[in-house]
């Protein structure tokens, strides 16, 4: 069965530690996304994702299966400082410590530090640490272990599918993010990624989005959900109404 990421979302960077979670999950999203975090904590960076798992199964009542609930998504990353070919190794590090406590995980390759693994020379790299987090996810599921969506994220940079999103289709992700730049193309690449997908996974998008006419040209476009970061870090939960507007039907 597919899975499918709620229609509106709140991307990850509010919160890297679960700090805030309570307060964000209350918030009026569908789902919360938590970091980027790392397997290891960096200080002054990162608080490492054992802590923000913590914190999040603390939160007890709030994790339980429930149609009332946002999903929780944790975003993991690849250590300061590591060598790219320990990517496999560090995504598969943060999945097992995410695992109990998130519905989905997404793998970031939208942040510069991270971009150069969407070059054609790691081409090779990039499919194992893919095909590695699948397979994972394949003997937990076998163990009788809840199943965790996969989810990854990736710069919009231009109409052709990027080879990275066609791997993780290949491996049975569920969902690619699509970070939209600002730039008047956008909806009209996004679209063309949509096309591409073709509805075999969901597509969301996040970057730029602030208003009920965004968010319509957002799914118009193909996606079929969005996520925001920057207008709730401005107006708190007063940023809902506009964008809920944008998700009724016309």
């Amino acid at each position: 069965m597919m899975f499918s990421l709620p229609r509106l979302g709140l991307a990850g960077g509010i919160d890297r530690d679960g700090s805030r979670a309570a307060e964000l999950l209350a918030a009026g999203f569908d789902s919360v996304e938590f970091g980027t975090v790392t397997p290891d904590p960096e200080p002054g960076r990162h608080p490492g994702v054992a802590l923000l798992a913590q914190r999040l199964a603390a939160l007890g009542s709030r994790l339980p299966e429930s149609q009332n609930r946002a999903q929780i998504g944790i975003g993991l990353g690849l250590g300061q400082g590591a060598e790219l070919t320990a990517l496999g190794a560090h995504w598969l590090a943060g999945l097992q410590v995410a695992w109990p406590v998130a519905d989905y995980l997404s793998f970031n390759l939208s942040a510069a530090a991270y971009r150069p693994l969407l070059e054609a020379e790691h081409a090779a790299l990039l499919t194992r640490a893919l095909a590695a987090v699948a397979n994972e996810r394949v003997r937990l599921a076998a163990g009788g272990q809840r199943r965790v969506a996969l989810a990854l994220k990736l710069p919009l940079e231009g109409p052709p599918l990027p080879a990275a999103a066609q791997m993780a289709l290949a491996t049975g992700f569920d969902t690619v993010i699509a970070v939209l730049p600002q730039r008047p193309e956008r909806f009209d690449w996004l679209q063309a990624w949509a096309q591409r997908i073709d509805g075999t996974a969901q597509l969301v998008a996040v970057g730029g989005i602030r208003s009920s006419a965004e968010v319509r040209a957002a799914l118009g476009a193909g996606a079929t959900g969005i996520q925001v970061h920057r207008v709730f870090a401005e107006q708190g939960s007063a940023c809902l109404p506009p964008l809920l507007a944008g998700l009724a039907p016309a």
